[in-house]
């Protein structure tokens, strides 16, 4: 009798002490609660672009503040020293990239001008948007943890579509999301096996002072 107790003491200290295994869901109620704290970040993000035979590679510094102020400029790729600025609403301002970057112009949220290659507006690239789409999933979502990304630690969600026709074909979403600072450093989404878009999170900065005016419209 005592063995058995011993025995079984033993087996509850060594599960107290081993990590608790995660289940999805986990690694997004984190990334939420990180993601609360934040009213304002900057970053780099690098976005790899297929479709049918086009394909986009480009680097955006990306602002963000609180509700929905959103700034971005091309600094890398087709379009380079071309930015926009959108503030809520269905317009966004923007200029294109070198002798006429003087020349802004108010345009829908959904003219190709301002759309990715695919068709991303502005708002679907920051934090929240990214979170949101896993958040209301209309799918399956598994996660998978301690997946090294370009030599961070991560955890993976991926989701898999329930309606791929309404995400532009689109099948899974893989999201990344950063054991040091709970937010995400990448999203991929994919057709099939095809990768067909891919937005890589770098240099960013959290609460940085952003105010309104950073945001010209």
């Amino acid at each position: 009798m005592k063995k058995t107790i011993f025995a079984l003491a033993s087996v509850l200290l060594v599960a107290s002490i081993l990590p608790r295994p995660a289940f999805a869901g986990d690694a997004l109620a984190q990334a939420q609660d990180a993601y609360a704290k934040v009213t304002d970040y900057t970053a780099d993000i690098v976005d790899h672009e297929v479709k049918g035979t086009a394909v986009e590679d480009r680097t955006y510094a990306y602002s963000f503040l609180r509700p929905s102020y959103v700034k971005l400029t091309v600094t890398a790729g087709p379009g380079r020293g071309s930015g926009a600025v959108w503030t809520g609403g269905d317009q966004v301002s923007g200029h294109r990239g070198g002798i006429l970057s003087g020349i802004h112009m108010k345009v829908s949220l959904h003219d190709p001008q301002a759309t990715s290659l695919r068709g991303d507006t502005m708002d679907t690239g920051t934090i929240g948007a990214m979170l949101d789409q896993f958040k209301n999933a209309k799918g399956t979502v598994t996660e998978s943890d301690d997946k090294t990304v370009d030599g961070m630690l991560t955890d993976e969600l991926s989701l898999k579509t329930a309606d791929p026709a309404s995400m532009g074909g689109v099948t899974r979403v893989d999201l990344y999301i950063s054991h040091a600072t709970h937010l995400p450093v990448r999203r991929e989404r994919y057709i099939g096996d095809q990768l067909v878009k891919s937005e890589k999170v770098t240099n960013q900065k959290l609460n940085t002072g952003l105010q309104p005016s950073d945001f010209p419209f």
